[in-house]
Parts: structure tokens; C-alpha cells; sequence
């Protein structure tokens, strides 16, 4: 299957872009701060036979325009793709920044969703509003200002993965980073800054898979151990999956892991 071109419509925010293949009941996948839509290709090619996939550019990455750096703003510009897009009900899965906004929609729009995944992600820093950029993320937007694009890809690719992670995967990490827009950056860090999904997380009750990375540098145990416990004081039916030998990418480190997982999960649902 050839990978799809992007997408585009326009919102009462501005523009966003967005991939889609398939035909059946619908997955919408949402990438992390090094990611865009591009992120997914593995995952469509291999969900694409049975599910209509969509996989969206956060505001600010692919052909997106911004939104207000708030949880809650990408969550209202996902509702409003999905609605565009006529996907009344639908399966999400967000990584890492694309998980925080996947828990905040799961938790605003309840009956959207048949089931949530969520990978390698937290709950949010949970800093209050205006609280300063980290000094690692104000390091990384300096890296993006200055550095050639390759090489803050190959910088962030390296990042991500696992040690020992073939060079031909940190490759294609790298090829994705390297499309990062300054301003879609700058605005995804301080979403994370500032969210807080332990209510968003705690009121679900739908089914919801929890994925992380064995050798995830980035979300580490304490954080996603935070998560499952926001998700445990509510009623939803939690899956666990950790995936050994990989990092905070194992969507392309280990590609048959992770799509195996999935399908796990959505074969049940």
C-alpha cells in the first residue's frame, strides 16, 4: 500500500493536516513531540486492511496551523477534526504528547471513543500556567533554532531510542524530527508543561491499553506509573504492555512488538 498523501481542512481554527487510509471502524493516531503524521506509517500499512486510519499533525507540525498552547485547545482542535471528518465514535491512540492529548479528549468527550491507547506517555507536568520552559526543553528549542535539521533529527532520533537501536531506524527517527517547526515545538512543550490529566484519566470507564518502552529515557517509571494510578481510582478496564529492548519510539524500534500489541488490544474490544 502506498503511504497517503496529507490532507488538509479548514477548521474554524485555521488548517490541519492529516493522513488517512482504510476502510472499516476508525483509529486516529496522535504523535509525540518529535513525530508527525509520518510517525505512523508502519502502524497504517498494517491497520489500514481492517480500520479506516486516520493520523493527524498536531496544530503546529505537518501543514497545521497553531492553536493555544493548552491540553485543552488540542483537544477541542482533534474534536473538531473528528467531527469534520464524520467519526462520531472511534478507537485513539496518542504517544507521549499525542497521549496527554489523547487523555484530555477521552475525558471532555465521553461516548466519543470505544477504547483509548496510550504510549509511552503522562499524565502532564502539571507546572502551574506560565511557569518557565524546563532548561532540557528551552535546550532543545535552541538545538532546533540552530542546528541544520538533520542534525536535530539525528540528535532527537538518538534520543529516543534504545541503545543499540539499528542505524536504519534512527535513520527514519531522524528523517521525522527533522520536519519539526519551531512554533508547533515550542506551543506542544508547553501543553505538557502545564496538563494534568489525574481527573481526565480517572473518570474513564472505557477499555484503555497502557504501552511503554523498557528503556524509555524519556517517559520514565515514576511517570507512567502516575498515569496508571489516575487511571486505577476510576473503572476503566486497563491493559499493560511493556515492550523490552525498546525506547520512546518502539513504533518503528520494534514495529512487530508494538503492532502486535495493538492488535491484541483491538481484536478484544
Amino acid at each position: 500500500m502506498a503511504f497517503p498523501d496529507r490532507q488538509t481542512l479548514d477548521l474554524d481554527h485555521g488548517r490541519i493536516s492529516y493522513r488517512q487510509a482504510g476502510s472499516g471502524p476508525d483509529l486516529v493516531l496522535l504523535h509525540g513531540l518529535a513525530g508527525n503524521s509520518r510517525t505512523w506509517e508502519e502502524q497504517i500499512e498494517a491497520f489500514s486492511g481492517s480500520w479506516r486510519v486516520t493520523a493527524w499533525d498536531a496544530p503546529g507540525y505537518g501543514l497545521s496551523d497553531t492553536v493555544a498552547p493548552t491540553v485543552d485547545a488540542y483537544a477541542a482542535t482533534l474534536a473538531a477534526l473528528v467531527d469534520a471528518l464524520d467519526l462520531p465514535t472511534f478507537v485513539l491512540l496518542g504517544h507521549s504528547m499525542g497521549g496527554v492529548v489523547a487523555g484530555r479528549f477521552a475525558g471532555t468527550y465521553p461516548g466519543r471513543l470505544r477504547a483509548l491507547a496510550l504510549s509511552c506517555t503522562l499524565l502532564g507536568r502539571r507546572q502551574p500556567a506560565g511557569t518557565p520552559l524546563s532548561e532540557p526543553y528551552l535546550a532543545r528549542l535552541t538545538e532546533l533554532e540552530t542546528l541544520p535539521a538533520r542534525e536535530y533529527g539525528a540528535r532527537r532520533a538518538k534520543s529516543m531510542a534504545a541503545p543499540g537501536c539499528a542505524p536504519e531506524i534512527i535513520e527514519r527517527l531522524a528523517g521525522i524530527a527533522a520536519e519539526t517547526r519551531r512554533e508547533g515545538l515550542a506551543e506542544a512543550m508547553r501543553l505538557i508543561a502545564e496538563a494534568d490529566n489525574t481527573d481526565a484519566l480517572a473518570a474513564l470507564s472505557i477499555p484503555v491499553l497502557v504501552l511503554t518502552g523498557e528503556e524509555d529515557r524519556t517517559v520514565t517509571p515514576d511517570l507512567s506509573g502516575a498515569l496508571l494510578d489516575a487511571l486505577a481510582r476510576g473503572s476503566a478496564r486497563v491493559r499493560t504492555a511493556v515492550l523490552p529492548r525498546v525506547g520512546h519510539a518502539p513504533y518503528l524500534e520494534d514495529t512487530a512488538a508494538y503492532n502486535a500489541a495493538l492488535k491484541s488490544f483491538l481484536d478484544g474490544l
